[in-house]
């Protein structure tokens, strides 16, 4: 009975290992960076707190000097079950926004986002201390914000869409989800971090295309000697996949110039066809094309033809 227990026991924790081990590997590189720096940051405060009263940030603390506590603020939790929920919670998130980008263009794109939040909380919350003295001992933290920026990206872009209420099976509309979400943990934490987190991302909604990088850069930084030893590997998205995805399979000059519907009436300023407007006019093209084809192949036949009716005249003579 006992060795029964003892074997369901192992097959358990065998099954949660490669669980978790499925899990792990369905990330990117990038991803696995911040999520192992914030569970490295939640081990040591497992038992002391050391690196969230270090890093954890607040006008009080923070002013004037200690400034490292912007950058990692966003990585220190306060309680452990807070870091694992938010990790289960914002992997996802973590995941799609590096596809969309090279690793390490996320990377820099993460660390300079969690920057500018702390920064704008850190302003908040010394302005709001004037009136409130307790804001400036308010510390602000963790990777919720992240959560908030990535909540309120799905809200102005798809905002009747909906998403799933942290790990529960509710589903919310992204326009209220947002409101909702910032409205909650501000109260629970009583900071303006959520706050600054909102703006950031409506800041970063209207300005993203200001948030790209040279690729000459990003490969400097790839061939670097903190990256070189891991752009090999198959998690690590490199700048060239996206330059790949953007140059053509098929040499320009080769294909027949196309002038289309679209095209011309871009160039008189007005407004483009629908997609399918430029393919009926490709196949008519094409069906032009065809029909010249089989009228020069008849009429090559018919030549032809006559050819053999006079050898065969001249013959019978």
């Amino acid at each position: 009975m006992n060795q029964q227990r003892l074997d369901n026991n192992i097959n358990q924790q065998s099954g949660l290992d490669s669980l978790l081990q499925t899990w792990w590997q369905s990330h990117l590189f990038g991803t696995k960076v911040i999520l192992t720096i914030s569970s490295i940051f939640g081990l040591i405060d497992l038992f002391t707190h050391y690196t969230f009263n270090f890093f954890s940030n607040s006008p009080n603390s923070t002013l004037p000097f200690q400034i490292w506590r912007l950058f990692f603020a966003d990585f220190v939790h306060y309680y452990s079950i807070d870091m694992i929920l938010a990790i289960i919670c914002i992997s996802n998130k973590f995941k799609e926004f590096e596809i969309k980008n090279s690793t390490i263009s996320f990377i820099i794109i993460i660390f300079i986002l969690g920057f500018i939040t702390q920064t704008i909380c850190l302003l908040l919350q010394f302005f709001f201390s004037f009136i409130y003295t307790p804001f400036s001992y308010k510390p602000a933290y963790s990777l919720w914000n992240y959560f908030i920026f990535f909540i309120i990206q799905d809200c102005l872009m798809i905002p009747n869409g909906q998403s799933q209420l942290l790990i529960f099976p509710i589903q919310l509309k992204n326009k209220y989800y947002s409101i909702l979400f910032v409205i909650l943990f501000s109260l629970i934490q009583q900071s303006l971090t959520f706050i600054s987190s909102s703006i950031v991302a409506i800041i970063y909604y209207l300005f993203q295309d200001n948030f790209t990088f040279l690729p000459a850069t990003i490969q400097k930084i790839e061939n670097g000697i903190i990256f070189k030893h891991f752009i090999e590997q198959i998690d690590f998205k490199r700048i060239q996949n996206y330059q790949d995805q953007l140059e053509y399979s098929i040499d320009s000059r080769v294909l027949p110039q196309i002038q289309t519907p679209p095209a011309k009436l871009t160039i008189e300023g007005s407004a483009p066809f629908p997609p399918s407007l430029l393919l009926q006019e490709l196949q008519k093209q094409l069906n032009v094309k065809g029909l010249k084809n089989q009228e020069r192949i008849q009429k090559e036949e018919d030549e032809e033809q006559k050819q053999m009716e006079q050898k065969k005249e001249e013959y019978d003579l």
